[in-house]
């Protein structure tokens, strides 16, 4: 079970508790655990996999591709790294104070842009709908959506798994094929996929 920001929070005596912030990178080569300036570090993670293979629901091992992540309470005073192929500082919107499980066998991120005139009702499917389902897979850890603050494109979900392999199975065809999902997809841009199945590093 994935831990949530709430649960740190009340252990400090604190009673509020703001949305937790990641500054994600992905990589051509194996990089560092990243580092916060000005911020309180809640987890930091570097992940090894590729694209992903549409045709066959798996990773592209060649070339490879690395992830990080930089999870805080605060937003980090922290630029982006020159290095990376794609990087973005997020906001998690659903649930939005959950840390990425440090336990996790695997690790799927999509990325995508939306139409302007449908992006209400993409927010509402993606939070009543598709989150909730994609929770409930056999072999799901956390299912988190995030907005971008910088970097594009503007949204992006994060799946920690048991293991990468969920990603083939009938189970996840079907939670992409209802009619709201079907029909959401359509006003979709720019969209990424990446699957990373080994972790290399890892603090929390």
């Amino acid at each position: 079970m994935a831990r949530r920001l709430q649960d740190i929070v009340k252990k400090g005596g604190m009673e509020t508790m703001a949305n937790l912030q990641l500054q994600l990178a992905i990589y051509d080569h194996a990089p560092d655990l990243p580092q916060a300036n000005g911020a309180d570090v809640v987890s930091r993670q570097v992940w090894r996999g590729g694209a992903i293979d549409r045709a066959t629901r798996g990773v592209v091992e060649n070339p490879p591709r690395w992830i990080t992540l930089l999870e805080t309470k605060t937003v980090p005073n922290t630029p982006a790294p020159a290095d990376a192929l794609l990087s973005w500082d997020l906001e998690q919107v659903n649930p939005g104070d959950t840390i990425s499980p440090p336990n996790a066998g695997g690790l799927t991120l999509t990325s995508m842009d939306i139409d302007p005139a449908v992006e209400d009702e993409f927010n509402d499917w993606y939070n009543t709908e598709h989150i909730p389902i994609l929770s409930e897979l056999p072999g799901m850890i956390a299912a988190r959506r995030f907005r971008a603050r910088r970097g594009s494109p503007r949204y992006v979900a994060l799946y920690h798994v048991t293991d990468v392999g969920i990603y083939a199975k009938p189970s996840w065809y079907t939670a992409n094929e209802t009619p709201w999902m079907l029909r959401m997809r359509r006003f979709q841009r720019n969209r990424t996929y990446f699957m990373f199945g080994s972790l290399e590093e890892a603090t929390q």
